[in-house]
């Protein structure tokens, strides 16, 4: 297949690579992409991202009994939050869960489909489940910003708007298309399915009929700040497979009322016997270079934590950043230094998320 299913165009349009697909990073205009997302409509390409089909009689249970979050007590046309979890409690994948009529589909980092059927397939031993890369079968088009849901109203005439945590398929002259509200950039975002022989023809059709919404395409670099601004992690990021979800996730993706899964017990025992020794914060820091991933934070030359996302911030000007801080330095106001290649910067610690949507 082409690594890129939608012809993009622009002057200065620029393209990043992963996994063998390629995207757009920016249209040429970083601030047009972030003001367009922000306060009317912008449609990005997330057709690189990880997209898993889960079918079988037992699919439900299953996936129940394996990761953090209610999957039981979900009806059809629901989604939810989730982390798979090594037996010690790292977090080894993240996921947002949708329950269909005939299936469970998941999203998924780029990359994260293989390893993480891989892991679900060790524990479905005995149960009826069937699991399928579908990455290469669907693309995926984000609708982000206050005027999504006139967009697509615009898109098909079945769409009549989604709450939270919500999906439905629409047709659109005899093509079914999924939408799904998704959680990308701390406004109103939705997540657009497409088979792929038809997502070129989809995403031509958003621009055309946006353009009197003030829409414009937005690339993955302004994602990225909408993200971080939103304070919201992501794995590869914020969570890897040395973090805890108490640590970073636990609101989103963990639920203490139902049963056993796997890496509970380390996870409930930190709820209720202990706390984390570290909390995922924001920070503000002086300078004007941004500080790469792992870079490590100090406070008194005593090493306090370290970065996992860094951007030049839109909302206020500046560096902003995520990043892990040791209990005992985490106080808001604070301020900690990053050191980068024997060079020093501040970092003031601030509270998670430095955007907040109305």
């Amino acid at each position: 297949m082409s690594p890129s299913p939608i012809e993009h165009t622009g002057a200065n349009l620029l393209f990043a690579e992963y996994d063998g697909w390629t995207f757009p990073l920016h249209y040429g205009n970083v601030r047009a992409e972030y003001q367009a997302a922000r306060s009317s409509v912008g449609i990005s390409n997330l057709s690189h991202r990880g997209k898993l089909r889960m079918t079988g009689n037992d699919r439900q249970a299953f996936l129940h009994r394996i990761v953090t979050n209610e999957i039981n007590g979900l009806a059809v046309g629901q989604s939810v939050y989730a982390c798979m979890l090594t037996p010690q409690g790292k977090i080894i994948s993240d996921m947002t869960v949708y329950l269909r009529e005939d299936d469970i589909l998941f999203d998924l980092e780029p990359g994260m489909t293989a390893s993480l059927i891989e892991t679900m397939d060790r524990y479905a031993l005995i149960d009826d489940v069937e699991m399928t890369d579908v990455t290469e079968q669907y693309g995926l088009i984000g609708i982000h910003g206050p005027r999504s849901n006139e967009l697509l109203d615009m898109l098909t005439s079945d769409f009549a708007g989604i709450e939270p945590s919500r999906h439905l398929s629409v047709d659109r002259h005899g093509t079914q298309l999924f939408i799904a509200r998704s959680y990308r950039t701390g406004g109103q975002d939705y997540d657009l399915y497409v088979p792929m022989d038809h997502v070129s023809d989809v995403w031509h059709a958003l621009i055309r009929q946006g353009a009197e919404l003030d829409l414009a395409c937005v690339g993955a670099e302004t994602l990225e700040i909408l993200r971080v601004e939103a304070g919201i992690p992501r794995y590869g990021a914020e969570l890897d497979d040395r973090i805890i979800p108490n640590e970073a996730v636990k609101e989103r993706a963990v639920s203490f009322n139902k049963g056993c899964y796997i890496g509970q017990e380390p996870v409930v025992m930190m709820e209720h016997r202990g706390r984390p020794n570290r909390l995922l914060t924001g920070l503000k820091i002086d300078g004007e270079r941004l500080p790469e991933r792992n870079t490590i934070l100090k406070k008194e030359d005593k090493e306090s934590g370290w970065i996992t996302s860094a951007v030049h911030g839109q909302a206020d000007d500046g560096i902003i950043a995520m990043g892990f801080v040791r209990r005992r330095y985490l106080n808001i106001g604070d301020r900690l230094t990053v050191e980068m290649d024997g060079a020093q910067m501040d970092a003031e610690i601030v509270g998670l998320p430095f955007y907040t949507n109305g």
